[in-house]
């Protein structure tokens, strides 16, 4: 993972996400297809004729694509159980995810990518669920949010930044795995055997040989 931090509001020109763009519905949608995405690329490459590549940091301090994948997964089950905090507590204060803690106390470089994109796409369609039902009073309810600093943020800005967490991502897992994934070279062709094609002259002392037999 790179040390910049993307924006949590407005425009964000790493990956195209706006803030301040789209109803709830259709961020809900973007939030699943863009989950599904990440969760295909991994299987994909976890399938390849190098599974492991899913495993290799293109530099020491970016993530494998398996480890932003595992992020992806808890980011979507961490902001799935803030929704419900929300609703049940009145201000809430969120305890913070600590994703950088996260990657070695789980062990993400470990674990099995197709099992990860299995759950990233559960708990995707879990969080949509989640979201699509609110209404605009509890759109607007506030917790305490610690990133990337403490603040009051209202459920709907929880909807925002995470379909915002899980589109940047995905453009990080794409990134990472043209990286790092083999190349696919064409076979070279066979070279023509001296065998399979003797020459004018050998036909032409064979010939010889048999006339002379006659």
């Amino acid at each position: 993972m790179t040390n910049q931090q993307p924006p949590v509001d407005g425009y964000c020109e790493q990956c195209g996400f706006n803030y301040d763009t789209g109803d709830l519905q259709g961020t809900v949608t973007l939030l699943i297809r863009q989950a599904a995405d990440c969760s295909m690329a991994l299987t994909k490459a976890a399938a390849g004729p190098d599974p492991d590549v899913v495993r290799l940091r293109p530099e020491p301090d970016v993530w494998s694509a398996i480890e932003y994948a595992c992020h992806v997964r808890d980011v979507l089950e961490i902001q799935r159980q803030r929704i419900a905090q929300c609703l049940a507590e009145d201000r809430p204060v969120y305890a913070p995810m600590d994703r950088t803690r996260r990657v070695k106390q789980f062990k993400y470089e470990e674990q099995d990518p197709m099992e990860v994109a299995a759950a990233l796409m559960r708990f995707a369609r879990e969080f949509g669920a989640a979201a699509r039902v609110l209404t605009p009073p509890q759109l607007g309810r506030l917790g305490l949010y610690n990133y990337p600093v403490r603040a009051p943020r209202t459920l709907g800005w929880i909807i925002r930044h995470t379909a915002h967490e899980i589109q940047h991502h995905r453009l990080d897992l794409i990134t990472i795995l043209a990286k790092v994934e083999p190349p696919i070279v064409p076979k070279p062709k066979p070279e023509p055997s001296a065998e399979a094609e003797p020459s004018l002259e050998a036909e032409s002392s064979s010939e010889s040989a048999e006339n002379a037999v006659d």
